[in-house]
């Protein structure tokens, strides 16, 4: 099973860098879905997708980790690897990539959280989880 994981990374301090991140509680609990749902079948493999920006200087696999850990807690073997988004300009070219990582990875399921103002908002306004069911035929789970 191949999940995409859409995720945002939010300050959650004033200090930085690393410890003053982590992952929204919106994301948090499409991960924790995720591994519910899907985690008990073995053979899970995770592309966790995010925002990135240069003038923020995280470390590279700040998401991963996350996810990682939060599979450690729920007990879930999960192969997860990280694809950045770096055009955090345009929601166009971030809705063309999502898609076109789900063409290109061979994915089973996209699975984001959601809630107003959150990366899932973002990305998937318009028509992008129609085209999404329609064009590539996966499925797309929303979180609340």
């Amino acid at each position: 099973m191949h999940l995409l994981l859409p995720f945002d990374i939010v300050p959650v301090e004033t200090q930085v860098p690393q410890s003053a991140f982590g992952v929204t509680p919106a994301s948090e609990r499409a991960v924790r879905y995720a591994f519910d749902v899907f985690g008990s079948g073995g053979d899970l493999q995770v592309t966790a997708v995010e925002l990135s920006t240069e003038t923020i200087s995280l470390e590279e696999n700040l998401g991963v980790a996350e996810i990682r850990s939060i599979a450690d807690e729920e007990g879930v073997d999960a192969d997860v690897s990280k694809h950045s988004v770096t055009d955090v300009g345009s929601m166009a070219a971030l809705r063309r990539e999502i898609l076109d990582i789900v063409e290109r990875g061979d994915v089973d399921t996209v699975v984001m959280g959601y809630e107003d103002g959150s990366f899932a908002d973002a990305a998937f306004s318009g028509s992008t989880p129609e085209r999404i069911l329609e064009e590539r035929a996966v499925p797309v789970v929303l979180v609340p």
